[in-house]
């Protein structure tokens, strides 16, 4: 019988943990690293090694995402997400899906909610070519942020743009924009305006 494996909690332990196993320094097999829980490669703390963490803890709260393998037989493996905070042990409830916009979604929406509550009412970009134009032009980022709450900016607050379809994903941080791009449902254009309004048009 194997024994229950006991893993910490909170974001940064629990990616330390599975470069522990990943390196064999537990006594796991290598092998089932993936069915740990980790940081989602590409997301916040996901560059800790098993040797500890190379950075202090952030001083205000930081959204991740943590992921997870289960295996579930002839269908193969299951991924889970959970939101994670690279400040605190805080973590969110789980969520099944094959990513790309589904599970991992809901899972950073949850550690948003964590470390900004509030923000899905932030101004939205609500065109794609603005996606990549308002965080260059010092004018429209300063038009754009002043709705933000004091503070939010130099914490890492995500940019909210409108969503292209339903399943897009949310882009963690990356090279040149030091935050998550987080997409939203776009709302409809008229609630106002019914059927029976086309006879206005005529």
């Amino acid at each position: 019988m194997t024994p229950t494996v006991i893993e910490p909690t909170g974001a940064r332990a629990r990616q330390t943990f599975y470069w522990r196993v990943r390196n064999a320094r537990t006594r796991q097999s290598p092998a089932s690293a993936g069915q740990a829980w980790h940081i989602q490669p590409g997301h916040p703390g996901g560059a800790y090694c098993d040797l500890g963490h190379e950075l202090d803890p952030p001083v205000h709260h930081t959204p991740t995402l943590l992921s997870r393998s289960r295996p579930t037989g002839r269908r193969g493996d299951e991924q889970e997400f959970r939101g994670g905070c690279l400040a605190c042990e805080w973590e969110g409830p789980m969520h099944s899906g094959d990513g790309f916009g589904d599970g991992d979604n809901e899972a950073v929406e949850d550690a948003h909610d964590h470390c900004f509550p509030g923000w899905r009412t932030l101004p939205p970009i609500t065109t794609v070519e603005d996606r990549w134009a308002v965080p260059r032009s010092p004018s429209r980022w300063a038009q754009l942020t002043t709705g933000y709450p004091a503070g939010w900016i130099d914490q890492g607050a995500p940019v909210v743009a409108w969503r292209r379809h339903r399943r897009e994903a949310h882009l963690p941080p990356h090279a040149g924009r030091p935050r998550y791009e987080l997409r939203v449902t776009r709302p409809p254009r008229d609630q106002g305006r019914g059927p029976a309004d086309q006879e206005a048009l005529f």
